[in-house]
């Protein structure tokens, strides 16, 4: 899509740095990684070792240079502390569209981190990488992601019934989609 010459793009919100994941993000990554509720609706199981938080790393590194996924490292801006991360990933160019994914640390949910980061990712989808649609996937039971991607202002298509499997069952995903005018529409409501 973009070649490997393309340099990450860093995003700032007023709390978070949004930047590339780094290897000194490994043992911060593997703490969120390894939590039983944050990778409950995650679509693979907890990582058991802090090598493992490295390959997601080399593996994010990987998908951004092809030009198939990116994903933010959200750090604090005045700790620097990794909270999380958020990106696109199923990058369909000639189709104009990505799925946007994200996990929080426990110790930062129900306080606006996801929000604020999507704001700034979401934004920069549709007017940098020119997307028409981001879909979201999400799971019926993970009812803070629900919350938070209908705040953002996207809209249930439907159930996607057994589409996922994941700690050894297989999981119902809700699809929500987020189109460019749409954004706009509520962007301009907002002013």
């Amino acid at each position: 899509m973009w070649g490997l010459k393309r340099s990450f793009p860093e995003l700032a919100t007023p709390r978070f740095i949004l930047r590339e994941l780094e290897p000194r993000d490994a043992r911060a990554l593997y703490t969120i990684l390894s939590t039983e509720e944050v990778m409950r609706y995650y679509g693979s199981d907890p990582l058991l070792a802090v090598y493992e938080a490295k390959n997601v790393i080399a593996y994010f590194k990987d998908q951004f240079q092809q030009g198939k996924a990116i994903r933010w490292a959200i750090c604090d801006r005045m700790t620097n502390e990794l909270v999380g991360t958020i990106g696109f990933h199923n990058w369909t160019p000639q189709y104009y569209r990505a799925e946007i994914g994200f996990e929080v640390s426990p110790h930062y949910w129900r306080q606006g981190v996801a929000f604020e980061a999507a704001s700034a990712v979401i934004q920069y989808g549709f007017e940098e990488f020119k997307f028409h649609r981001i879909s979201a996937l999400v799971a019926p039971g993970n009812e803070g992601s629900n919350r938070l991607v209908q705040k953002l202002g996207f809209i249930e298509e439907g159930l996607l019934q057994d589409y996922a499997y994941s700690h050894g069952r297989f999981m119902d995903l809700t699809m929500y989609r987020l189109l460019k005018t749409e954004w706009e529409e509520k962007e301009h409501s907002m002013i």
